[in-house]
């Protein structure tokens, strides 16, 4: 079962309104479950296809590097790095962007249009969305 199917404590968020995006999982054993595909670009897994445009997927992926680089591969400084994209995104494409930073979570939200996107960095995934 794929990190972001599971409800976990490791969860960080620089915003309060995250809720469970399509992590649906078998009802029954006879059900067929899509297999995941995952794209390497600019030192990240993304999920494919993501729901961002490319100038966008490239902003968020350098963007996270750089708050990693910044704060440290540490669980502890989640809420530091999410804060950091979500300023970064709500200052650059306008607000209100949702990120979630952490290692096991579940999701499921409404977005924009476009405006989707989620992927891993070495063992830490990204949500990063907006919303209104």
């Amino acid at each position: 079962m794929p990190a972001w199917a599971l409800l976990g404590r490791e969860t960080f968020g620089a915003t309060a309104g995250w809720r469970l995006r399509t992590c649906d999982m078998a009802q029954n054993a006879s059900e067929e479950k899509v297999a995941e595909e995952y794209k390497s670009l600019w030192g990240a897994r993304i999920l494919w296809p993501p729901d961002l445009p490319d100038d966008m997927l490239e902003d968020a992926v350098k963007t996270s590097l750089a708050a990693l680089e910044e704060f440290g591969k540490n669980e502890a400084q989640g809420p530091k790095i999410s804060e950091k994209i979500k300023k970064a995104f709500d200052e650059k494409y306008k607000p209100y962007w949702h990120v979630t930073v952490g290692k096991n979570f579940g999701c499921h939200t409404v977005h924009e249009k476009q405006r989707f996107v989620y992927f891993y960095v070495d063992q830490f995934a990204f949500m990063i969305y907006k919303a209104q």
